[in-house]
């Protein structure tokens, strides 16, 4: 009634206009696929026109139309020419209403139908609409649908990720049942690009890409972990399993530490739950110059999971994990140790009182008596298996106005110490939540925290340190005494042994709490007047808290005679002392960007202007006080001020960024995309501070092309190259600057003032306006394809870049009158060059679905120039000089064996000891005479092998599924690379050195272990310690059922899966005889946390 009182009313207006307004006004318009409803908003825009409608008109529709000078009338009697819509004008405004009669618009109709996979399973999630309208529906949890007010001769469009899409008429239909296919060529996939994502097919730079049900498939506590092998190009190496610092160092081709966004935000992924992450990207080449200053590494790009339109979607996940060491030196017992001490006292020379007589060596052996005692010190501390804890909540749903993701982790991961060594615990929170505010304006608000807690043995167990104390630990001496009440002495190098020191209990703390929380919060609007064009504002706040408190508790051990049950004190760790530091870091950042997306023909269109701001801050503060009165107060107050120190700092940075990006592709055939940042940093003067950098990257999809299409064999064939600009900043703040520091005891800078001494100030040095940005270029030509529909694909790239404007100081002399050192230039520089394969298979037949793949790569580094002195002596230069040489050869002696005789010692022909022979002995190691001048010195020194991280990485990774069973397994494995073998400990050798070693009864050339007690020149590093380290492992099997889903809809369980899963079970390496992992640090065999072997039970469950 009041849209007829209201349409009257204008009418009456409109009579009474001398002339009509819509004789007069001519517009001008072009549009393509755009709604009716924005159709009508454009002409609103462009004139005084204004629409009025019911809700029975459909303005959802999509249509098209050229206009040049056209009236209103011949615009709308072509431009809603069979949208069942007609119209009327009355003066400016114009009347819309329905054209159907109400007889067919009762034709309409309500189709139900369900949406399956190949094999038959449902698909929940999939898109289903009635083409050309935004009218449409989601399929429930079992793939089901219902959807009203159809038209009876429309057609549905089925789409889902992964899955090609499909158009089914409904024609005389009200039931439609459709079965989707994957899309095995992946093209539609989208993956994670610099501030965007984009379909795989369209890419035209070397970016990886994983998934999340990949990431998962065998638990980890370190996500980084779960990538080796993974993806070519990414060098990965764990060095250690200490519980909460177990990650890999990841390197993209070789070039170092990456840069690592998490959702657009500069962060780590380790301490995330890998079951919060929907993927994960690498930027390998030029792709990555559109994050500039930070990017010369290469970028990797981690997007965590998000809400999506589906009913909600609960999944629980646990796993209990058994932990073991993969491989470690072993210490020999009593009688082995004893053994050694006393041989390589005779092999020596030496007189005097025997350290240990043949009868106390055989009595050790023997170990009946209490006075000879043989402690297994490693069996005593160590467990075989260590348990680890995971479980995770998540919750994802939406609709088309609200989607939202929430999840909750927890991890507790025990070391490898039987009696009170500590654990590992982890908590993660996340929220996602995007919302359609109105029809053009979107929220994303995103909230998540991670807390972790470390409670440790006061020793660090990382490296050295407690490690030093467990090879020290001699199994001389008893674990227990028979006074339970005092702790046995075992020297553990003034310690008391690692019984103590890995003991919490007994020997103090070392305890770290870190505490992150991040929340962001994005507007994006889209602009009605310009289809295409969006604005985005982003903003997010960072900040952790990290705070250490370490105790060390005063503990006496002791020595007991068995004999005359005498106690004595053995020594002590003396009085308490409290450490303390606190740390905060704090980042914020801001983005104001413009997007526009627009395909115009077979013209597609794309591009981004971005403004970043970021701002850095960090401080710590430190404390320590000693001589507590009682371990029983554990707090500052409790400890003297006599000897006290207390330290701190803060740091302030910032960044400012310009970003663009355009992309530009004809056809789906012709792709270009051109980027350029500049990045402003406060680290250098203001004549220097921004840095420029483009990228420009062409891809040609071949199989695209017309006189390619008869080869039906062929899915998919892509070249592309790409070259790309980026920087590092990565010096120290503000040395444009000078300043002063603070003097200490140690730095100087303090002053004496009769008999008082005060503290002063300390230059900092010369100023240095002229340090700037290093620059970093690389080029890439890369190549993907697929065949067969995927029966095999892969991808190739080689790649060279090259860093420049190193900075180094200058080699020259300067009069000690200057008074400072010269500052530091832009001088030095070094390129890297390699290539990247892989190969794969995936295809389906007769239930059982397989895809299988390999990759391989290679890179390595030379010296383009590096600042160093000119050397007059040819050896000299042969050895020292690194100027166009690769960056990680290693020089040392070339080993002929061992000598096996004194005749052969004798008639050597060449002075090796520089001392005429006399100090070798049979079991000592021979070196060669290289350059022949019959004496073994520097001058003999070659290349003896390679850097310790490797050149070559391969994964091999395979995927099966056969009905409701699973199975996943990924070798992953490391070549051209070395490890210096030191078996030789501080005070307990190995049970392999013990085995291994030369003796006059064992008179091996090829002993490994010369000597003991024998010649120096066996120390010298030769290729006889120096190994290669290459090793192939597998690293992760998993192999899963998942329960019918019949049986499991009377308990309202959507999904249920069991599994059992292994990392690191099986490894191949040369180093194994000697008790080394091949990833362990070089030279540091049994001197740090080893890496860790898992098995897993796990049951996933979604309702």
């Amino acid at each position: 009634m009041k849209l007829t009182v209201f349409i009257l009313l204008l009418s009456i207006m409109g009579a009474l206009a001398s002339k009509s307004y819509s004789q007069t006004n001519k517009l001008t318009m072009n549009v393509k696929d755009v709604r009716v409803e924005d159709f009508l908003k454009m002409i609103e825009d462009q004139s005084l026109y204004r629409f009025f409608y019911s809700g029975e008109i459909n303005v959802d529709q999509k249509m098209s139309g050229d206009f040049t000078n056209a009236t209103i009338d011949e615009i709308l009697d072509k431009a809603l020419e069979s949208k069942g819509i007609k119209y009327e004008i009355t003066g400016r405004q114009v009347i819309l209403s329905s054209a159907v009669s109400p007889l067919v618009a009762n034709q309409s109709k309500t189709v139900t139908g369900k949406v399956t996979d190949s094999s038959g399973q449902p698909l929940p999630g999939v898109t289903v609409v009635v083409k050309g309208t935004t009218q449409g529906i989601i399929t429930d949890a079992d793939g089901k649908y219902s959807l009203p007010n159809v038209p009876a001769d429309a057609t549905l469009m089925f789409s889902f990720v992964g899955m090609k899409s499909q158009e089914v008429s409904v024609s005389g239909k009200v039931t439609v049942n459709v079965k989707l296919v994957e899309d095995a060529i992946g093209i539609e996939e989208v993956v994670a690009i610099g501030y965007g994502t984009m379909k795989k097919g369209n890419l035209t730079g070397a970016i990886a890409s994983v998934k999340s049900e990949d990431l998962v498939k065998s638990p980890v506590a370190s996500t980084s972990n779960a990538l080796a092998g993974r993806l070519p190009g990414l060098i990965s190496l764990q060095s250690g399993g200490q519980p909460g610092n177990d990650a890999a160092s990841l390197s993209i081709r070789g070039f170092g530490n990456a840069l690592v966004l998490v959702d657009g935000v500069e962060g780590s992924f380790n301490n995330l739950d890998a079951n919060q992450i929907e993927s994960i990207s690498i930027l390998k080449d030029g792709s990555a110059a559109i994050y500039g200053s930070r990017a010369g590494n290469g970028v990797i790009l981690v997007t965590t999971k998000r809400g999506d339109n589906q009913k909600p979607t609960i999944t629980y996940k646990s796993s209990y994990t058994l932990q073991g060491i993969t491989n470690m030196p072993k210490p020999c017992s009593s009688g082995q140790s004893t053994e050694l001490i006393r041989e390589s006292w005779v092999n020596a020379g030496s007189v005097g009182i025997e350290p240990y007589t043949v009868e106390e060596i055989q009595k050790y052996y023997e170990a009946t008596d209490p006075q000879y005692p043989n402690t297994d010190w490693y069996n005593y501390l160590i467990r075989d298996w260590a348990p680890q804890h995971q479980h995770n909540l998540s919750v994802r749903g939406g609709s088309d106005r609200v989607r939202y993701y929430g999840f909750l982790g927890y991890m507790n991961q025990e070391t490898i110490w039987k009696k009170s060594g500590g654990d590992y615990t982890r908590y993660n929170l996340q929220s996602n939540l995007d919302a359609k505010i109105l029809d053009n304006l979107s929220l994303q608000l995103d909230i998540s925290s991670t807390i972790e807690a470390q409670k440790f043995p006061w020793r660090p167990m990382d490296i050295g340190i407690v490690w030093s104390d467990f090879w020290a630990t001699r199994p001389m001496f008893p674990a227990t005494l028979p006074d339970p009440t005092k702790i046995s002495y075992a020297e553990g190098g003034g310690t008391g042994g690692a019984h103590i020191t890995t003991n919490r209990d007994i020997s103090g703390y070392n305890d770290t709490d870190n505490q992150n929380i991040k929340g962001s919060i994005a507007l994006n609007y889209h602009f009605k007047s310009i289809k295409g064009l969006s604005a985005k504002a982003f903003a997010n706040y960072n900040k952790s808290y990290i705070n250490n408190k370490t105790f060390m508790k005063p503990v006496n051990f002791y020595k007991y005679d068995y004999a005359s049950d005498i106690y004595t004190l053995g020594g002590s760790l003396g009085n308490n002392s409290l450490s303390m530091t606190r740390s905060l870091n704090r980042v914020v950042t801001g983005q104001f960007s413009l997007n526009y997306d627009n395909t115009f023909g077979d013209h597609h269109l794309s591009g981004l202007v971005l403004y970043e701001l970021i701002d850095y801050y960090d401080d710590w503060l430190s404390a320590q006080r000693k001589n507590f009165l009682t371990s029983s107060i554990d707090q500052m107050f409790g400890g003297s001020t006599t000897d006290m120190s207390n330290d701190g700092s803060a740091n302030e940075m910032g960044r400012e960024s310009i970003i663009g990006r355009f992309n530009y592709s004809y056809k789906n055939k012709y792709l270009v995309e051109a980027t350029f940042r500049a990045d402003a940093s406060a680290k250098f003067s203001s004549n220097d501070k921004w840095g420029y950098f483009p990228g420009l990257s062409l891809g040609w999809r071949i199989s695209e092309e017309n006189f390619m299409k008869h080869f039906s064999f062929l899915d998919d064939l892509k070249l592309r190259t790409s070259y790309g600009s980026s920087g590092n900043d990565n010096v120290v703040n503000f040395q444009y600057l000078t300043g002063y520091n603070l003097g200490t005891i140690t730095t100087g800078g303090t002053y004496l003032f009769g008999t008082t001494t005060a503290q002063g100030l300390v230059s900092k040095g010369l100023a240095n306006p002229y340090l700037t940005w290093e620059k970093i270029d690389i080029y890439d030509v890369g190549m993907d394809f697929s065949l067969w529909n995927k029966r095999l694909y892969g991808e190739m790239d080689v790649f060279y870049r090259q860093r420049t404007g190193i900075p180094a100081t200058r080699i020259t002399t300067l009069p000690s009158t200057f008074g400072a050192t010269l500052p530091a230039e832009n001088i030095n520089s070094i390129d890297n060059r390699g290539f990247e394969l892989q190969i794969g298979t995936t295809g389906e037949s007769r239930g059982l679905k397989w895809d299988i793949s390999g990759n391989i790569s290679w890179s390595r580094a030379k010296w383009i120039h590096y600042e160093e002195p000119v050397y007059s002596d040819p050896d000299q230069a042969r050895i020292y000089t690194l100027s166009g040489l690769w960056t990680d050869k290693q020089y040392g002696y070339v080993s002929d064996g061992l000598f096996t005789s004194q005749d052969e010692i004798d008639n050597l022909g060449y002075d090796q000891d520089n001392k005429g022979n006399v100090s070798l002995r049979p079991g000592d190691i021979k070196y060669k005479d290289i350059n022949d001048d019959k004496i073994v010195n520097w001058k003999d020194q070659v290349i003896i092998g390679k850097g310790t991280t490797p050149h070559w990485m391969v994964g091999f990774n395979t995927d099966l599924q056969y009905k409701n069973f699973d199975f996943s397994a990924l070798f992953q494995g490391a070549m051209g690379f070395y490890n210096y073998v030191t078996l030789k400990q501080s005070a307990v050798p190995t049970e392999n050195y013990y085995e291994l070693r030369w003796t006059e009864s064992n008179n091996d050339a090829d002993a490994f272990i010369p000597r003991l007690g024998g010649a120096a020149s066996s120390s010298w590093t030769s290729d006889h310690y120096y190994k290669k380290a290459g090793y192939l492992r597998l690293k992760t099997i998993s192999i899963g059922y998942n329960i019918s889903k019949r049986w499991l809809a009377k308990f309202n369980i959507k999904e249920a899966r069991i599994y059992t899963a292994g990392i690191n079970v099986l490894t191949f390496s040369k180093l194994g005889k000697y008790g080394i992992d091949p990833e362990s640090p070089s030279g540091q065999a049994g001197y740090y946390y080893p890496q860790q072997k898992t098995i897993t039970l796990g049951i996933n469950l979604s309702l």
